[in-house]
């Protein structure tokens, strides 16, 4: 029997050449000390587009518009198995500060994070479209 897929979404919130990304907490069961984009797992009364907008004013403060541009990755390394669902998007308010662990970082500096695995695409992504400036 094949194990079902979670879906996790994923907000890729982009602004001026910047990210918003934070680092998981050492503690955490998945992926401890590893950078983050903001997001978390689908409930079964929305989209992914919806919880990667409640994801992220949960987790980061930050509140967000999903652009419709998105990407998914399966992850078969976890348990379960995981689908994750990336959606771009942009702050409704560029000036909101976000809540620790979060901070808006250059696109640029992205190579010098640890991300998990399932975040190399996006990575590569947002290199070629801002040119890692």
């Amino acid at each position: 029997m094949t194990e079902p897929l979670r879906t996790i979404a994923v907000a890729v919130v982009v602004h001026e050449g910047r990210v918003l990304v934070g680092r998981r907490g050492l503690d955490a069961v998945e992926a401890p000390g590893l950078a983050e984009f903001p997001g978390g797992k689908v409930e079964e009364h929305e989209t992914a587009a919806e919880a990667a907008v409640r994801e992220c004013l949960e987790e980061a403060g930050i509140a967000i518009r999903v652009s419709g541009r998105s990407f998914g990755v399966a992850s078969t390394q976890s348990r379960p198995h995981l689908f994750v669902s990336f959606q771009w998007a942009t702050p409704v308010d560029p000036a909101a500060v976000p809540k620790a662990p979060f901070a808006w970082i250059p696109i640029g500096q992205l190579p010098q994070l640890d991300f998990p695995a399932p975040n190399a695409p996006i990575l590569a992504m947002l290199a070629h479209d801002y040119g890692g400036s």
